[in-house]
């Protein structure tokens, strides 16, 4: 085996043992002992490979970012009334969680407990994923007529500001909870229903619409 193979096969084994460490006990928790340990490399060849923990760490949220994106681009989104769209997006995604479930808990691992030294590369890391998400949400806004004053542009920047608080919610909420599966399923059963009042709003607009004695 070439030496290159060799090399490859090595980070491959590392970044799958970081995966599901990181993953299982975030960032603050996880040990470069224990991924040398799963991975069965030495703490040198570890060292080799990666800088050290903060390096490893930025690595597998790359790759989790990455392949997440990639499966997302790579899917159809039926070109129906936007719930529809909503919830093949969403289907998506949770396709993705249910194939790579490593990579899976490492993404909300990261999103309810992200390391606040590492906030910038963390940033940096997730942009192609979150310039996606933006395009996608976008696309869905175009098959809806905005209300007077609303522009695409104003719709996106609060489609932004109300994730971003949605998911702040849950990382104050992580730090009094050691059940990450329950905060998972929490998010991810709310994230529908916050979606549908982001493009629809909570109250009626036409008056006809509304049901006399509700």
């Amino acid at each position: 085996m070439k030496q290159e193979e060799k090399t490859r096969r090595t980070r491959q084994r590392i970044l799958e043992t970081a995966v599901a460490e990181f993953g299982e006990k975030g960032y603050a928790g996880a040990s470069l002992n224990a991924v040398c340990a799963a991975g069965g490399v030495s703490k040198g060849l570890l060292y080799h490979n990666f800088d050290g923990k903060d390096a490893l760490y930025l690595a597998c949220v790359q790759l989790c970012f990455d392949k997440l994106t990639a499966h997302l681009a790579a899917q159809t989104y039926p070109d129906a009334e936007p719930r529809r769209r909503m919830a093949a997006l969403l289907a998506a995604r949770q396709e993705f969680f249910d194939r790579e479930p490593a990579l899976g808990r490492l993404f909300f691992a990261n999103l309810f407990q992200p390391p606040a030294h590492l906030a910038a590369p963390l940033r940096q890391a997730r942009q192609e994923f979150d310039a996606l998400s933006a395009q996608l949400y976008a696309e869905t806004l175009d098959r809806l007529p905005l209300r007077p004053g609303v522009t695409r542009k104003t719709a996106l920047r609060y489609f932004t500001a109300v994730t971003e608080m949605y998911n702040r919610l849950y990382q104050d909420r992580a730090g009094d909870t050691g059940d990450l599966g329950a905060l998972i399923a929490d998010h991810e059963a709310k994230l529908s229903p916050l979606l549908d009042l982001m493009l629809y709003g909570v109250a009626v607009q036409d008056p006809a619409d509304t049901v006399k004695g509700e």
